[in-house]
């Protein structure tokens, strides 16, 4: 039996790498924020596995995978651009669901990004849990508490 397979999605950020004005990079180097710097530093500890892949809510970008490349913008996140964005947002979390088999799809957010996944659950046929961040304090305190869920379970081996 394969081990299991699990997608953390996050919003993107207003802080970006100061690199990203020059080129392209990577999303997940491309965002500095509090969230970004508790999954860098779970990272560093050995505390990400492979079974465990992030995708990332933007603004300009929709939905996109961690290693997609993208351009310096500077682009607020309104409830209207999120559900715009929507289907491309959910077609894009489907079409990896379905390569993968998440066994877990974890959406962590704020509201305005929270529109982009609104009916999520009505498309993807496994377990699904969207919250809102509450603020950033509270966001990375439950983005902790989910890594070590991962972590503690041995989820993440």
């Amino acid at each position: 039996m394969s081990p299991s397979k699990y997608l953390l999605i996050i919003s993107c950020g207003k802080k970006k790498s100061e690199e990203l004005k020059h080129h392209a990079l990577k999303a997940e180097e491309a965002y500095k924020g509090p969230m970004f710097q508790v999954i860098n530093k779970a990272k560093r500890e050995n505390r990400w596995g492979d079974n465990l892949k992030l995708g990332i809510v933007s603004a300009k970008y929709g939905f996109l995978r961690a290693s997609d490349l993208i351009t310096y913008y500077d682009l607020k996140m309104t409830t209207a651009i999120a559900k715009q964005l929507q289907s491309q947002v959910i077609e894009s979390i489907q079409s990896w669901h379905d390569a993968e088999l998440f066994s877990l799809i974890y959406v962590i957010m704020g509201k305005d990004y929270l529109a982009s996944v609104k009916g999520l659950e009505n498309y993807i046929k496994t377990d699904i849990r969207i919250e809102n961040m509450g603020g950033l304090g509270i966001g990375q305190r439950k983005l902790l508490d989910f890594l070590n869920l991962l972590d503690i379970s041995g989820l993440d081996s």
